[in-house]
């Protein structure tokens, strides 16, 4: 098999699990993480469970509000935060190189993205 096919067969067979745990999942709650980019100072990536919603549509809607949360929480301290891509807020701040983001991701509660 060649290097591509077989890059192209594991980015199919993750995709194929996270898709069978998301219908497997239609009963479950869903779990909004907040999941951080390292910097110098802190050089791992890190999660936290913000919440759990009922329905991924709720879950959705939280995200939204933890953006906002986040983001108002960030600027007087000098940050300056933008929306990315998705739910992923950029975070940098003037003279300071540990720019970094945050990206906020509702999971089924059996799956951990850890």
């Amino acid at each position: 098999m060649r290097t591509g096919t077989a890059a192209r067969a594991s980015v199919f067979a993750a995709l194929s699990l996270l898709a069978s745990a998301m219908t497997a999942c239609a009963p479950c709650a869903w779990v909004l993480w907040e999941i951080s980019s390292p910097t110098s100072k802190y050089p791992d990536w890190t999660y936290a469970k913000v919440g759990a919603e009922a329905t991924n549509e709720a879950c959705k809607q939280r995200a939204e509000v933890a953006i906002q949360r986040r983001t108002l929480q960030a600027r007087p301290y000098g940050w300056t935060v933008t929306r990315g891509d998705a739910n992923r807020v950029n975070f940098k701040r003037v003279g300071d190189p540990d720019s970094f983001h945050v990206d906020f991701e509702c999971w089924p509660d059996n799956v951990d993205p850890r």
